[in-house]
C-alpha cells in the first residue's frame, strides 16, 4: 500500500501543467512549488523546504515558463513552504504572507524548539532507510539536514482578512484562512478559476493535530476556511501537497467532503464529551460515516482521527476528562509496581510481553513493557524487546507520520538518540528576527540549580536600535523586561552594550563572546566576569 501511495503522491520529480499559465513542481520535496505565469513575469506560490531541494524545481519550472520571478506568496509559515525562498526571491522581490506569519514562524523555533525538533525528526523518519519509509504520504521524504542550510525569508507584504494584487493581466486574491496553521491563506485567481488552498486541503485526512508537537489546529476556523473556498466554485484546486484536482464538480466534491469529515469528528467529540465519555473511550470509537470513509481524500495517511479527537477535546475542555480518579493519580512508578504485583510480578509480565511479540500483539507488548519501565527502568533485554515491538508495529502502519515515529523510536533505542539538527547559519533571516524573541527564549533556559538563592539583574543595551532589556533572576525564574526596569529591580551587576547584529550571533553561537569583546563590538560596564557568571546560569543548547 505504501509503495502505491509513494508512486502517486511523490513519484519522480516532474512539472505538471494545469493550463497554459499554471505549473506545479511535484516530487521535488515534501511540498509542491507552484508557478503562475503572467504577462509581466512569474509568481511563485510556496518555495519548498531548502535551497538544495528547491533549485532543481526552479530550473524545471522555468524551463516550462521562462521569465523573471515578480512575486512570491507564502500560504503559511511551515518550513517546507518557506525554506527555499532564497532560490526564488531577491532582496526587492515582493513576498506576500499574512500579518501573523512571522510570529508563527518564529514560534516553531522558540521555547519548545528541542522537543519539537526531536519529535519532528521522528515524525519525518530522519534516520530511517528508504526501504522502511520511501516517502511521506504528502510528498517526497523530508531532508532535514538540507533544511538546516536554510533559504527562508520573511514576508515584506502582509495583510489581515483579505487583499489582492494584480500583475501581468491576472488578479491574485489572497484570503486569510486559518486551518492547519493560524497564519494560513489561500489564493484565488478569477481569470483562471484556480484556487490554491495551501495546506487547508490535501488528499489525506487532515493533520488536525501534529504528533511532532504543535498547538491543536483551529478546527472550527478550518471548516469556515473550506466553506470560503467553496464559494468561489473553482475549476482547478492546486494544493501545496498531493496532486491537483480539475473540474468544477470534482473540486466541489473534494472540498465539501473534506469539511464534512472535519465537522463529523468535531461533532462526535462534542457529543461524546457531553455524554460523559472519557477521552480514551471517545477517541477510540470515532470513525467516519460510510459516505466519507470511502473517500480517498480522507484516508488516514497523514492525519489520524483519534489523534484529532484528542486534540479537539483537550483544546476545548483541557486535559481533565471528568473522571474523578484522574484528579489525584498515584505516582507513575507506584502505580506500575502495584499493577505488576497484581499481574504476578515482573517475571510474569516479562514472559507475557515476549509472548505478545511472538504472537504479533505488538501494542499489547508495548503496554506491558511500559509497566516494567515505569516501575524500575530499562534493562538491555527490555530495551531490545521494546525496539522489536515498536519496529514490528510500525511496519504495519500506513500513516506515514505514525509509521516513521514508531520506526525511528525503535532505531533510537538500539543506536542511541542524537541531538536534533538546528539552523546555525548566518542568513538574512537572522537580522529580521525581533530581539525580543531571543530574550523570551533565553528566559526558559535558566538552570534552576544554578539560580538557587540568586537575586541579580543585568541590562543589555543596543547601540544601533532604541531597545534595552533587563534580565532579573529571582525565585528560580528569569524575568525579562523590555525598557525601563520595574520598581524593586536590583541594581544591575553588569550593563552590556552591543549592536543587535552582534547579539543575534552571540545568541546562536555564531560568534564567541571573546571575539566580540576583542573587536570592541561587545562592551560590559561592571565587569565581564560578573556578566559571564550571570549568563552561565542559562543553558546554551536549544
Amino acid at each position: 500500500m505504501l509503495d502505491e501511495i509513494c508512486r502517486k503522491v511523490a513519484g519522480e520529480p516532474r512539472v505538471e501543467v494545469i493550463d497554459e499559465r499554471i505549473f506545479v513542481a511535484l516530487g521535488y520535496d515534501l511540498a509542491n512549488i507552484v508557478l503562475v505565469r503572467t504577462d509581466e513575469g512569474n509568481v511563485i506560490i510556496d518555495t519548498g523546504m531548502s535551497p538544495a531541494r528547491s533549485l532543481p524545481a526552479r530550473e524545471a519550472l522555468l524551463a516550462k515558463a521562462p521569465g523573471d520571478i515578480v512575486a512570491v506568496i507564502f500560504t503559511h509559515s511551515h518550513i517546507d513552504h518557506v525554506g527555499g525562498a532564497s532560490v526564488f526571491a531577491n532582496e526587492g522581490t515582493p513576498i506576500w504572507g499574512t500579518d501573523s506569519l512571522t510570529e508563527h514562524f518564529l514560534k516553531q523555533y522558540g521555547e519548545f524548539a528541542k522537543a519539537e525538533m526531536t519529535r519532528g525528526s521522528r515524525q519525518f523518519g530522519q534516520r530511517l532507510p528508504l526501504t522502511q519509509l520511501p516517502c511521506s504520504s504528502l510528498g517526497r521524504r523530508v531532508n532535514i539536514e538540507a533544511a538546516t542550510k536554510t533559504g527562508a525569508m520573511l514576508p515584506n507584504k502582509t495583510f489581515s482578512g483579505r487583499t489582492a494584487f494584480a500583475v501581468g493581466g491576472l488578479s491574485f486574491e489572497l484570503v486569510e484562512a486559518h486551518g492547519e496553521t493560524a497564519d494560513q491563506l489561500f489564493v484565488y485567481i478569477p481569470e483562471l478559476k484556480a484556487l490554491f488552498p495551501g495546506d487547508n486541503y490535501y488528499a489525506a485526512f487532515p493533520n488536525l493535530y501534529s504528533i511532532r508537537g504543535t498547538s491543536p489546529r483551529p478546527v472550527n476556523d478550518w471548516i469556515k476556511s473550506l466553506d470560503a473556498m467553496r464559494r468561489f466554485a473553482p475549476e482547478h484546486l492546486v494544493p501545496s501537497h498531493t496532486t491537483p484536482i480539475n473540474g468544477v464538480d470534482e473540486v466541489r466534491t473534494a472540498l465539501t467532503r473534506y469539511r464534512d469529515g472535519i465537522q463529523w469528528v468535531r461533532d462526535r467529540v462534542v457529543q461524546g464529551a457531553n455524554d460523559g465519555l472519557s477521552l480514551d473511550e471517545l477517541s477510540q470509537n470515532i470513525g467516519l460515516p460510510a459516505a466519507l470513509a470511502k473517500d480517498r481524500g480522507l484516508v488516514e495517511l497523514y492525519g489520524q482521527i483519534d489523534w484529532s479527537a484528542r486534540a479537539i477535546y483537550t483544546n476545548r475542555l483541557g486535559w481533565f476528562d471528568g473522571r474523578p480518579e484522574a484528579l489525584y493519580p498515584l505516582k507513575v512508578e507506584d502505580r506500575a509496581a502495584r499493577t505488576l504485583a497484581m499481574m504476578g510480578g515482573r517475571d510474569a509480565v516479562w514472559t507475557a510481553a515476549n509472548e505478545a511479540v511472538n504472537q504479533g500483539e505488538y501494542q499489547w507488548a508495548l503496554d506491558l513493557l511500559a509497566l516494567l519501565r515505569q516501575a524500575d527502568g530499562m534493562t538491555p533485554e527490555r530495551t531490545e524487546l521494546t525496539a522489536t515491538a515498536l519496529e514490528q508495529l510500525g511496519l504495519t502502519i500506513p500513516n506515514t507520520n505514525g509509521r516513521a515515529y514508531l520506526l525511528q523510536s525503535a532505531l533510537e533505542l538500539r543506536e542511541g538518540q542524537v541531538e536534533p539538527t538546528v539552523v546555525r547559519e548566518d542568513t538574512p533571516l537572522l537580522d529580521a528576527t525581533p530581539l525580543t524573541y531571543f530574550f523570551d527564549v533565553m528566559a526558559t533556559r535558566l538552570i534552576p540549580e544554578e539560580a538557587e538563592g540568586v537575586y541579580e539583574s543585568v541590562q543589555v543595551e543596543f547601540t544601533d536600535v532604541d531597545e534595552r532589556y533587563v534580565l532579573t533572576i529571582r525565585n528560580g525564574v528569569a524575568e525579562v523586561i523590555e525598557g525601563e526596569p520595574l520598581p524593586g529591580t536590583p541594581e544591575p551587576v553588569a550593563i552590556a552594550r552591543t549592536d543587535s547584529h552582534t547579539w543575534r550571533r552571540l545568541a546562536l553561537q555564531l560568534t564567541s563572546p571573546a571575539k566580540a569583546i576583542a573587536t570592541g563590538k561587545f562592551k560590559v560596564e561592571g565587569g565581564v566576569l560578573a556578566f559571564r557568571k550571570f549568563t552561565n546560569r542559562f543553558r546554551k543548547d536549544l
